[in-house]
């Protein structure tokens, strides 16, 4: 027989796994489960809420502002034609090596 003090309510409580009186949860299994799911609920909310930011061109190229628009566009063509050329420049220089 186990006897288990309430942290809640300081009853005395035999086989049982919440307390005669305040219905606080006494076994640590239940305890633990439910902080396992309590974190992994944060953990998805935690998630989503990341999902959810737009990044800075998702942002921009549908703007209201034409200027905005074509200004954020401009900027994407140029990170592409600078990533273009890295890339090619990585190539050449693997192609060299092999």
């Amino acid at each position: 027989m186990a006897t288990i003090k309430c942290p809640n309510c300081g009853v005395y409580n035999t086989n049982r796994d919440y307390c005669e009186e305040c219905k606080t949860v006494l076994s640590y299994k239940i305890r633990r489960e439910l902080a396992f799911k309590k974190q992994e609920e944060e953990r998805l909310k935690q998630a989503k809420s990341i999902e959810k930011e737009p990044s800075f061109f998702e942002k921009y190229v549908n703007h209201r502002y034409f200027l905005v628009r074509i200004s954020a566009k401009i900027i994407r063509s140029i990170w592409l034609v600078f990533m273009a050329i890295g890339m090619f420049i990585a190539w050449l220089i693997s192609a060299i090596v092999a």
